[in-house]
């Protein structure tokens, strides 16, 4: 006669069986929009012109990079990179999702000139402003309020113009921005962006927008 399965038994396969379920469903999830992130980008990175690459980071489900060489000025070479939660496992989900994480673009990019003024933008308040400002040294950043509870700080004198710019392109997209940074070494630009909801925006239309701010900081002829 077969033992009967005690209530922890049960338990366990059925807990053993919503994470097997939760994974077969998440990782189909990543991959579909894996999939449309891919042909978003895609699309939009004629407006970077040059040449791209491609390649999956780690696997599909978890996201894809673009690296695209020879690139239309003011930009040299850009590296794009979409990063997708971790939905096949629908603990480590639930904690990322608690921990403020989200789908995420990351570009960085060399120019082909160096730029003529700095700018960081990050959230007004928050452990980030606070070590910028400790890593600042002898030239201290000063700060103004931008859109969407955003700080932008700059160095030095002569700057309205990339300010002007980079509000600009705030007011548009300043809700999605984490962190963008253009500044004198490479790379010259790093920009975090939070996908949700900017998908939904043509994928060209925010690159040209980056690169009038990019191109604001460059040196006037």
């Amino acid at each position: 006669m077969l033992p009967v399965a005690g209530i922890g038994e049960k338990i366990m396969w059925g807990v053993v069986v919503l994470l097997v379920i939760g994974y077969l469903a998440g990782t189909w999830l990543n991959r579909q929009r894996s999939k449309a992130l891919g042909q978003w980008l895609q699309e939009g990175l004629k407006a970077l012109g040059g040449k791209p690459t491609w390649k999956w980071i780690g696997t599909m489900s978890s996201g894809a990079q673009a690296t695209v060489s020879g690139a239309a000025k003011p930009f040299s070479q850009a590296e794009i990179t979409y990063f997708l939660l971790t939905r096949e496992l629908l603990p480590l989900w639930g904690v990322e999702l608690l921990r403020g994480k989200r789908d995420m673009l990351v570009i960085r990019a060399d120019l082909r000139g160096t730029p003529a003024h700095e700018i960081e933008v990050v959230p007004l308040r928050g452990a980030l402003r606070r070590t910028l400002d400790k890593q600042a040294g002898d030239q201290p950043w000063e700060w103004q309020e931008g859109p969407a509870g955003l700080g932008l700080a700059t160095r030095g004198s002569g700057h309205e113009r990339i300010i002007a710019a980079t509000r600009a392109f705030l007011d548009r997209y300043g809700q999605h921005v984490q962190r963008m940074s253009l500044r004198q070494r490479k790379p010259h630009l790093i920009l975090f962006a939070r996908l949700a909801g900017l998908e939904q925006a043509p994928a060209g239309d925010f690159l040209r927008a980056v690169g009038d701010v990019v191109g604001a900081g460059q040196p006037q002829n």
